[in-house]
């Protein structure tokens, strides 16, 4: 049923070079999506101090995480948890996030609930979320990037709100 190939040489692994940023990854909103979709399931309990997770494309989190989450779009699951920043350019949250939020776009389904500011372009939330904390609108991409990197500027940023709904 099997046949080996004698001529068939195994493949040689290829050494990654480091990419440029903090811990080689970029930190910025802009980074381009890979595509690519990676999943922390519900049986999943990510715990660590400095944790930051970094996604290229799509991060959903079915499980619990007590760090940063950071991908080009963070799904929270209803069943998910973070303790930490979640930073974006969508972020879409079901389930609970305790720490800022940082995206061009947030959305706050009916079964969500968030303690902590949340920094955005678009904020969209839905009946039965809960929100306990300040929404910030930043007036441009470089402002939200500037929240990720913990050096925040009050200039950059319109009115803010204070919202449950």
């Amino acid at each position: 049923m099997f046949q080996r190939n004698p001529t068939l040489e195994p493949k040689t692994i290829e050494r990654r070079t480091a990419r440029p940023g903090a811990n080689g990854a970029q930190s910025h909103l802009s980074a381009p999506s890979s595509g690519d979709k990676s999943v922390i399931g519900n049986d999943l309990k990510i715990m660590g101090q400095g944790l930051k997770i970094i996604g290229r494309g799509t991060l959903q989190v079915d499980g619990e995480i007590e760090g940063d989450v950071q991908a080009v779009e963070v799904i929270i699951g209803e069943q998910g948890k973070v303790t930490g920043m979640v930073a974006g350019q969508q972020v879409v949250v079901r389930g609970k996030v305790s720490g800022v939020v940082c995206a061009k776009n947030v959305a706050l389904q009916s079964s969500s609930e968030v303690q902590g500011d949340i920094h955005h372009m678009s904020f969209a939330i839905e009946q039965g979320a809960l929100f306990e904390g300040r929404s910030r609108r930043a007036s441009g991409e470089a402002a939200l990037n500037s929240v990720i990197e913990g050096r925040s500027t009050e200039r950059s940023y319109g009115n803010s709100t204070t919202a449950d709904a």
